[in-house]
């Protein structure tokens, strides 16, 4: 009877022992399973437009907020981009500053949606505050660019960057074009342009208005407005290039209508 109990007792001791490691184990592969999940979190990497850069950089930062997920962003002109993809690069979300780009994509099938215009975009002439004293209008500045005081006038490459498009569209129409032609500096892009502004490398610069709001830009220069009707309008288009979750998520949040002040406040126009 004495070893009866005996074998009993070192049974339970025993089985209480495995039931312990049992229950250490379920533990164990429960923590590796959400570990694993949240692992699996796969960032969108968003290919977006250089003049997007101090709005978008506001908006990642409130989704990173609610959500621990932070898009990867990749700056840069909107005709490279298409090029990238066209060859098979993979990426998540399309920040075109155009809709053309994004159409094409469209008819060839690239896309996981149409895709939406979240912003319209526009232009303007920063002139640099070394050269102009004073403000100037933009009467007085047309015949001025065709002479020798003002030897480089910088614009993004009108095939690759739509706000470049748009300024050899305005400049076209002005009497001086032939001489100004023969003055164009080209950037890849219109945040190399802004670049080419803010180091004091030239005197007139042609950009989107979201990059002349940077303090240092107004600190530098002067903005003169650009009107309207003289160029195509900047309508800047998104799309989904993947299925990811992640970036669908990503993609909703930037339309949301929550965006629209910050969108505002570096002098985009927001769809109704």
């Amino acid at each position: 009877m004495y070893l009866f109990f005996c074998l009993t007792s070192i049974l339970r001791k025993y089985f209480f022992v495995a039931s312990c490691f049992l229950g250490f184990l379920l533990a164990s592969e429960y923590l590796n399973a959400q570990i694993l999940n949240k692992t699996r979190v796969k960032p969108p990497i968003v290919l977006a437009a250089a003049s997007l850069r101090p709005a978008l950089e506001e908006i990642v930062l409130n989704y990173q907020r609610i959500s621990n997920v932070q898009p990867k962003i990749i700056y840069g002109s909107s005709g490279n981009f298409y090029q990238q993809i066209l060859n098979g690069g993979r990426f998540d979300i399309f920040m075109s500053a155009d809709e053309h780009f994004i159409n094409q994509l469209r008819d060839k099938k690239l896309l996981q949606n149409d895709g939406i215009i979240y912003v319209q975009g526009k232009l303007v002439i920063w002139l640099s505050k070394r050269m102009f004293p004073e403000q100037m209008t933009l009467e007085k500045l047309q015949p001025y660019l065709k002479t020798q005081q003002v030897n480089k006038v910088a614009i993004a490459n009108p095939g690759l960057a739509p706000y470049g498009k748009a300024a050899e569209e305005v400049l076209r129409k002005w009497q001086g074009w032939p001489e100004i032609s023969k003055k164009l500096i080209m950037g890849e892009n219109i945040g190399q342009v802004a670049q080419f502004a803010l180091s004091g490398s030239v005197p007139v610069a042609l950009l989107p208005l979201s990059l002349t709001l940077n303090p240092e830009m107004q600190k530098t220069g002067f903005v003169l407005s650009v009107p309207d009707e003289s160029y195509e309008p900047i309508f800047q288009k998104m799309a989904l290039l993947s299925n990811n979750p992640e970036a669908r998520d990503f993609y909703q949040f930037i339309s949301d209508k929550q965006n629209k002040r910050i969108w505002e406040k570096y002098g985009f126009t927001v769809p109704q």
